[in-house]
């Protein structure tokens, strides 16, 4: 069996499960299954999924067509009716043509399930562009579903409108004094009462490349989860694969669309960091050589844990862009944190 079997087989067992498990938990098995095969661990991939199925339920039935997609997004009641609608619209049509559709209208609430709705589609496309099978588009329906039932805007506009250059605008972001006692998605509404989030969000000076920008947004969150994310590493682990997600995708997408895109994954990312830095203590960036990008696959491979997969793909996908020892550093970090979690 190929890696392109192993994760089409994987995709079909996780298709009756829903996107979300255990009060708000996020199903991360189409991630992972796809990370996993990225990451040169395919033969992981059918005990990782045997392992993870227990966990999960199954979806929401669905109750009705979507008929006024503006009134059902952010709608998990409807999350039944999102699936038949992306499952109706990719049996009819190309998938580049509805995701060229879809993607703006969902790009404003990215933040849905705390930035899982667009990870997961995001995983979903790299699959879909590398072979055209039934469970990958089945999974881009799904996935696509999830965006739209969890939709989620936050404060303000995802609008870079200012003159401060990224490091500044990290610098300047206010952080809420107040512990998190929820789920990431539920904690990120009360940035609503923390006014100068949408400021300083908008501080941030317009993109000149958007794909060179990403990977520099990428770079600048992987930084301030190794200096600022010990004390609540999955909140900071989010604010790193999601531009770097949305990264791998981007020549899938319309060039129109990448403006918007940008705006609001910096949006999100911002919003991690002022949702979870609170009670957090800084320290410097690591000095020692990191290990080996071989050696970090394989070490994420054999803790199954879901965000060390995720985010050791991710890391290693930047760093053969860049380079950069921090990316290496990061997955090292997560990796490191489990024994002590």
């Amino acid at each position: 069996m190929d890696h392109m079997d192993h994760l089409d087989e994987a995709l079909a067992r996780l298709a009756p499960t829903g996107p979300e498990f255990g009060g708000g938990l996020s199903n991360h098995g189409p991630m992972v299954a796809e990370a996993l095969v990225r990451l040169g661990a395919p033969d992981a991939v059918p005990g990782w999924v045997t392992g993870y199925l227990p966990n999960l339920a199954g979806p929401p039935p669905a109750g009705g067509p979507v008929t006024d997609p503006r009134a059902a997004l952010g709608d998990m009641r409807r999350l039944g009716d999102w699936t038949g609608h992306f499952e109706r619209l990719l049996a009819e049509g190309p998938w580049r043509a509805v995701l060229a559709e879809w993607w703006p209208r969902l790009v404003p609430g990215l933040a849905a399930g705390a930035t899982h709705g667009v990870i997961r589609t995001s995983h979903a496309v790299r699959a879909l562009a590398e072979a055209d099978t039934p469970p990958r588009r089945a999974e881009l329906a799904h996935a696509l579903a999830y965006w739209a039932a969890a939709y989620l805007e936050l404060p303000g506009r995802p609008l870079t409108a200012g003159a401060r250059t990224l490091e500044e605008a990290v610098a300047a972001l206010p952080v809420l004094r107040l512990a998190p006692t929820s789920l990431i998605s539920v904690h990120l509404g009360n940035l609503a009462g923390l006014p100068e989030f949408a400021t300083a969000v908008s501080s941030l000076r317009p993109p000149a490349d958007v794909p060179a920008d990403l990977v520099r947004l990428s770079r600048a969150f992987t930084q301030v989860f190794l200096t600022r994310g010990r004390h609540a590493p999955i909140a900071f682990v989010h604010a790193v694969t999601a531009p770097v997600a949305v990264s791998s995708v981007l020549p899938e997408l319309p060039p129109e669309t990448w403006r918007a895109t940008y705006d609001a994954v910096w949006q999100a990312s911002a919003a991690l960091f002022s949702g979870y830095a609170y009670n957090g203590t800084a320290e410097p960036l690591p000095e020692r050589d990191p290990s080996a990008p071989a050696d970090l696959a394989g070490r994420a491979a054999e803790t199954g844990e879901e965000h060390a997969i995720k985010l050791t793909e991710a890391a290693l996908r930047q760093h053969a862009v860049t380079g950069d020892p921090v990316f290496l550093h990061a997955a090292e970090r997560y990796m490191d944190l489990l024994g002590t979690r």
